[in-house]
């Protein structure tokens, strides 16, 4: 059968190629695909096609310690900055609206206070606070809790850098 529409093309010979009679050497096509993700792997795969149906594969996944710790100290840090930042802006409003005399009648002023005061109880009392009129009063004892416990802050982000920085290998 012939895949000319009208019978065959007289110009062309019927029978078809001659066939090499020795063996050849099988193709191989090896492919070699490298990736680095930058979270500390460095993945390689390398494909050899062996025969029409067979494939070689080999997948090699080097993870470096000192990326991943790097990450684990930033993420570390940035966690404890947030926090911090969070209980600063608590204790910087409790101080602001002590200083001007707040109406501790107010819902979000009395949770303010509240929220506040759990972080506050150990300050209490260190010195005493001068007030300004009937309601002003100027908290020294919120100044030395922020301060504290920006120090706190700043002393486990240095202790996770030591404990969390890279490894000396002989």
């Amino acid at each position: 059968m012939s895949n000319q529409p009208y019978g065959s093309d007289p110009r062309y010979p019927q029978q078809g190629y001659q066939q090499a009679q020795e063996p050849t050497e099988p193709v191989y096509d090896e492919r070699v695909y490298r990736r680095n993700e930058g979270d500390g792997y460095v993945q390689s795969q390398q494909e050899r096609y062996v025969g029409p149906n067979q494939v070689e594969r080999r997948e090699e996944v080097y993870v470096n310690p000192d990326v991943q710790r790097a990450k684990m100290r930033y993420w570390v840090a940035a966690t404890i900055y947030f926090i911090l930042s969070v209980l600063e802006i608590i204790l910087l409003l409790r101080f602001i609206f002590r200083l001007l005399g707040a109406n501790e009648s107010n819902g979000f002023v009395k949770g303010l206070y509240d929220l506040s005061y759990v972080f506050m109880g150990p300050f209490k009392g260190i010195f005493s606070d001068p007030s300004f009129g009937q309601a002003s009063m100027f908290e020294i004892s919120t100044l030395i809790a922020m301060l504290i416990y920006a120090l706190i802050a700043w002393g486990l982000v240095a202790l996770s850098r030591v404990a969390l920085g890279p490894t000396v290998r002989a």
